[in-house]
This record gives C-alpha cells, sequence and structure tokens, in this order.
C-alpha cells in the first residue's frame, strides 16, 4: 500500500511537470512572436524616421523656392502697378 501511494504521487507530480514544461514552451513561443512583432515594429519606425528626415529635406528645399517665387512674384505686381501708375501720369 505505501508503495502504490508513494508511486501515485510521483505520477501526480510528474504529470504536474509535464504540464509546467508545455506551459514554458508556450510562454516561450509567445515571447517570440512578441520579439519578432517588435522587430518588425522597429523596423518600420526605422523606414518612417528615414522618410521623415527625406521629408524634411525636401521642406526645406521647397520653402526656399517658394520664398523665391513669392518674392518674384511681389516685385513684379509692384513693377506693374508702378507702370500703371507711370502711364497714368
Amino acid at each position: 500500500m505505501g508503495e502504490e501511494h508513494r508511486l501515485d504521487r510521483i505520477e501526480q507530480k510528474l504529470d504536474k511537470l509535464t504540464e509546467a514544461v508545455s506551459q514554458i514552451a508556450r510562454v516561450e513561443e509567445q515571447m517570440l512572436s512578441v520579439f519578432k512583432r517588435m522587430d518588425r515594429h522597429e523596423k518600420r519606425l526605422d523606414d518612417q524616421e528615414d522618410d521623415i528626415r527625406e521629408l524634411t529635406t525636401d521642406v526645406v528645399a521647397n520653402s526656399g523656392s517658394v520664398k523665391n517665387a513669392e518674392r518674384f512674384f511681389w516685385v513684379t505686381v509692384s513693377a506693374c502697378a508702378s507702370l500703371l501708375v507711370y502711364m497714368v501720369r
């Protein structure tokens, strides 16, 4: 009887151990999945940072072009207005 009871306890402990090992395996799979997702998100963030840098340089270049075009427009409007006033006089 004592030996049989002891074997039952050992079997129960082995069952618990088996269950714990399978849970550890599941947790490891989940962790790997999370790490892969994090790597993917980091790569996407790096790509977005590169895009933002490119856009920033484009905006700076376009800003200078727009400034010069606006100045040229107003110089032209002022010249036309001055010519009109000169002709009317």
